[in-house]
């Protein structure tokens, strides 16, 4: 992939992109502790990623708040709180490809483990970033904290707060330096990896 310009072009994303940008999140989320928990590991493992960030796009593009850039190199999916959440029926559409993707035992690992986001979710006015990320090829490159201030930004001019789970350790840095801070520590289901729940209180911004 090519180098990134100073200042990437964000733009929000297409659900025609959704295919492209399930590769990047695929490629982005490799290794992290709770895709490795719950996702299978055997031979339809490639598929399994596509098809679940696939599946997590279509639903978040509805929302008109998953951001992209450089070709889908990077991307980021937001909701506002109200919206994040889905019904009881459209949980029960999902299990089938759910259980595909996960295999049984890792399935009910998943699903308990959503169990603890949903409990654990702050219930007052806020933006949810359910997930961002970069392409191995163009992280630590500027991509990931362009496409995150596009809604901090907009958080500070409406002054609502923001929200995240970070499931992976070592990005827990990268969100305190955009004002996070961590408010609890949870565990991903019975047995899971930590996730740092985050959050942010609106900045001022200049008059």
């Amino acid at each position: 992939m090519p180098s990134l310009p100073i200042e990437p072009m964000i733009h929000r994303a297409e659900c025609t992109e959704n295919s492209v940008l399930a590769t990047t999140l695929a490629a982005a989320f490799d290794n992290d502790p709770v895709v490795r928990y719950c996702i299978r590991a055997d031979s339809r493992r490639d598929w399994a990623m596509h098809a679940g960030f696939k599946r997590a796009l279509d639903i978040y593009c509805f929302y008109g708040m998953t951001f992209t850039a450089m070709n889908g190199a990077g991307v980021a999916l937001w909701a506002r709180h109200d919206q994040w959440q889905l019904t009881f029926w459209q949980e029960c559409m999902l299990i089938p490809l759910y259980v595909r993707i996960c295999g049984i035992r890792r399935f009910m690992r998943l699903s308990r483990g959503f169990e603890t986001m949903k409990w654990a979710h702050p219930v007052v006015p806020h933006y949810y970033l359910y997930m961002i990320g970069v392409h191995p090829d163009c992280q630590s490159q500027g991509l990931g904290a362009a496409l995150l201030r596009v809604m901090l930004e907009r958080c500070d001019r409406e002054k609502m707060p923001a929200y995240l789970e970070a499931t992976h350790p070592r990005n827990i840095s990268f969100y305190r330096r955009h004002g996070f801070q961590v408010i609890r520590t949870l565990t991903f289901g019975p047995g899971g990896p930590p996730i740092a729940a985050m959050w942010r209180e609106p900045q001022l911004t200049a008059a």
